[in-house]
């Protein structure tokens, strides 16, 4: 039905105040409609309020709606954006919110949402001229596909690269999928820190996930062949990777820093990385995520981080399948959680992730969802999840 289909079933009244919204997208107005028809008082906002689209009345609460009309389905970082707005003290006034998408949402958002108990904002899904609030199941319609590898490799130690290996493990668990987290590197840091495995429940009705800790001879994926995610934590000496599992990555995560003293040296590390994995993979993609990001330095941040981009931008010309993931996009800021995680190798506590909240939200739940999120966007891993009703 188009909206000027939609006008003939409006009263006079109704018309006359559908005048102001005509300069609305199709999209726009088709909302407008919907939640009238839910029997909200709803009307646009000016366009010169760019942080959301619609405002919606009623006693005791007042919303702010935003709207996204995209191929994509609408991710953490775009969701992020409307809940920092939500927490300005301009948007005061506003109770709650609602995020409608006419594509879906990403695993990662449902996920944050329940494990930050989100409670001021509701995803809806616009289709066949419905608003569907009750969205998740309709999303997690995807069919498992092969199984999907990736290494988390780099020729250089001390950039976090065990506790980035078990962290996206553990994002995608929260995303519904079972991962097999290999330990490759000779410390076996992982099965000292996780010990077998961990388990995370879920908190929608729902069977939780389990992270499995294997070494290289406990895996195959006939033992296991409801994972379909795989994440290795390599060895920083390359020719101690297993040549089988390195031929096997689909995806490679290369961590680096914006630390002033290395910084020169980041293009040199990331050059040997990605040589020596295609000595043996011409597939992989390779991503180089920026770690343990101090987020109250953005003057320096932005100077280095022109400097790693532009030595990057070099390599990448002469490199297919190389990425920077821009840490304004995604990357893993620093944190007490991810600095201390580990402490219950001391105080006796059981293996655990280091998702807990503090203060408002959790940064390394946030940031791994996030960096979840951009693989699916940019790989199209979002293949391999399977659906969980």
């Amino acid at each position: 039905m188009r909206w000027a289909e939609l006008l003939d079933v409006l009263t006079d009244s109704d018309r006359r105040r559908e005048v102001a919204v005509e300069r609305a997208t199709e999209t726009e107005r088709m909302a407008l409609f919907l939640l009238r028809r839910e029997g909200w008082s709803a009307q646009m906002t000016p366009k010169i309020v760019k942080e959301y689209d619609i405002e919606i009345l009623k006693p005791g609460a007042k919303l702010a709606v935003q709207i996204r009309n995209q191929r994509a389905k609408v991710h953490l970082g775009q969701v992020e954006k409307f809940l920092d707005f939500l927490s300005q003290p301009n948007a005061k006034n506003y109770t709650n919110g609602i995020y409608i998408s006419t594509s879906g949402f990403t695993p990662s958002v449902y996920a944050y949402l329940r494990e930050e108990k989100i409670v001021n904002l509701r995803p809806a899904i616009m289709r066949g001229h419905q608003l569907i609030f009750d969205c998740e199941k309709m999303d997690a319609a995807e069919e498992r596909e092969k199984t999907t590898y990736i290494g988390v490799f780099t020729c250089k130690g001390g950039v976090g690269k065990t506790t980035i290996s078990a962290h996206l493990a553990g994002a995608f668990a929260l995303n519904g999928y079972d991962v097999a987290l290999i330990d490759l590197d000779h410390q076996q840091n992982l099965r000292k820190l996780l010990g077998e495995g961990v388990y995370l429940p879920a908190t929608n009705g729902n069977l939780g996930s389990v992270i499995s800790v294997l070494t290289k001879d406990e895996w195959d994926e006939g033992d296991y062949k409801d994972t379909k995610i795989v994440v290795c934590d390599c060895n920083p000496e390359f020719e101690a990777n297993p040549v089988e599992f390195v031929r096997k990555f689909d995806y490679c995560i290369i961590p680096t820093t914006l630390n002033p003293l290395g910084i020169n040296k980041n293009a040199d590390v990331i050059k040997r990385t990605f040589n020596a994995i295609r000595r043996e993979n011409q597939k992989a993609h390779l991503h180089v995520l920026v770690n343990n990001l101090q987020t109250d330095e953005d003057n320096r941040n932005t100077l280095l981080n022109q400097v790693l981009k532009t030595q990057f931008k070099q390599l990448s010309e002469r490199a297919a399948r190389l990425h920077y993931i821009d840490p304004h996009e995604c990357a893993i800021r620093f944190s007490k959680q991810l600095m201390y995680w580990g402490f219950h190798l001391f105080d006796g506590t059981k293996p655990q992730l280091a998702f807990r909240t503090v203060g408002r939200y959790s940064y390394p739940r946030m940031d791994f969802l996030k960096l979840v999120d951009y693989l699916e966007m940019q790989t199209q891993i979002s293949k391999a999840r399977a659906a969980r009703i």
